[in-house]
């Protein structure tokens, strides 16, 4: 929730007079504000004896950002699809021989992933580089959010495997062929979710 100037100024003031939280809270929310509103203004104040007050990191929100972070995360999302198409066309190949797979399929699958591979990687390599030199950069608010969306799509795809891979076991559908695709998505999408759970992690630590 983001604070506005005039509450901002107002605990800023009162802190550096020598009032204590308690004080401040109790006047604010006599005001009319809502508790939400007077912990997120308290805690953007470091809490020392400092004076004038200390403000806490904010997160940050920039172009630049926006730019890298929607990059990786696309090009992460679109080299997880053709992955996961691909890998069902071999599975589809090795263990039905009445299939045909189109070779235009697995063309385009292997040609998105020639592309899509190497800069995701470079992307995300320089970025780890970068937040190492300076974890400032874990504030971006836009990677957060992009970072948790991941971790969302992720989850539902998971969830979604399952619930086929049920479904299928109760309705008779159960193969070998299918249980393998189903590990493949599980697969990808574990090790999608895994990697940016421990990133989230880092940055919480940083």
């Amino acid at each position: 929730m983001a604070v506005s100037r005039e509450l901002s100024r107002f605990v800023r003031d009162a802190l550096a007079q020598g009032r204590s939280r308690e004080e401040i809270a109790e006047a604010l929310g006599a005001s009319g504000w809502s508790a939400s509103e007077v912990a997120d203004a308290l805690g953007a104040w470091a809490e020392t004896a400092f004076s004038p007050p200390v403000p806490r990191p904010q997160t940050t929100v920039s172009a630049r950002d926006f730019f890298v972070y929607a990059l990786t995360f696309g090009l992460m999302v679109t080299g997880a699809i053709y992955l996961v198409q691909l890998l069902h066309v071999l599975i589809d190949m090795a263990l039905d021989d009445d299939n045909f797979a189109s070779p235009s399929r697995i063309r385009w699958a292997i040609a998105v992933l020639v592309v899509a591979t190497p800069v995701y990687l470079w992307l995300t390599l320089r970025e780890r580089a970068k937040l190492a030199a300076d974890p400032a950069l874990y504030r971006s608010a836009i990677r957060k959010w992009l970072t948790y969306i991941t971790l969302l799509l992720s989850a539902a795809v998971l969830l979604g495997d399952l619930i086929a891979v049920i479904y299928a076991f109760l309705s008779g559908d159960f193969t070998l062929q299918f249980l393998l695709k189903a590990l493949v998505v599980a697969g990808v999408a574990g090790l999608i979710f895994l990697f940016y759970l421990n990133d989230i992690r880092k940055g919480d630590a940083a």
